[in-house]
């Protein structure tokens, strides 16, 4: 089992702004989704699969949480990262090329991605002391509230 990082101030900010961008992930599958699923799904039926497809979260967090506890929280952190970058990608190519299914690939590993953005707020609070939880909580979360989406969680 890998060791801890240490929990400091740089941390804490760093979670934050990254909770902040991270969210933008979401937020554009959300809101376009349906839309390029329209335009080039095979059928009008699969128009809002990209949407559903966002699963991946659900599918990603057991082994996010597994590759945490085995490797650390770094390297989970990277590999959901990359899964984020993979989604901007793919996004970005497949949306020209109308290739409805890596645009449904690119909304499954964009779940991954948010499945590991879930977890900043538990690294924040690890290894503090229990009277600087609050705070560190408090500023990691203020991330989702700068992305805009002040009522809902990642």
């Amino acid at each position: 089992m890998s060791c801890p990082t240490k929990i400091t101030a740089g941390n804490i900010w760093r979670l934050s702004i990254a909770q902040a961008l991270a969210g933008a992930n979401t937020t554009v599958l959300c809101a376009t989704g349906a839309i390029i699923g329209e335009m080039s799904a095979p059928t009008p039926l699969l128009a809002t699969l990209p949407i559903s497809v966002f699963v991946g979260m659900a599918a990603c967090i057991l082994p996010a949480g597994a590759i945490a506890r085995l490797h650390g929280r770094r390297t989970a952190f990277l590999m959901g990262t990359g899964a984020g970058v993979l989604t901007g990608l793919l996004g970005t190519i497949t949306v020209p090329m109308g290739s409805f299914w890596l645009f449904c690939l690119a909304a499954f590993l964009g779940g991954g991605y948010a499945a590991v953005v879930l977890t900043f707020r538990f690294a924040a609070a690890d290894g503090l002391a229990p009277s600087q939880r609050a705070r560190a909580l408090s500023l990691v979360m203020a991330g989702g509230v700068a992305r805009g989406e002040s009522g809902r969680s990642s």
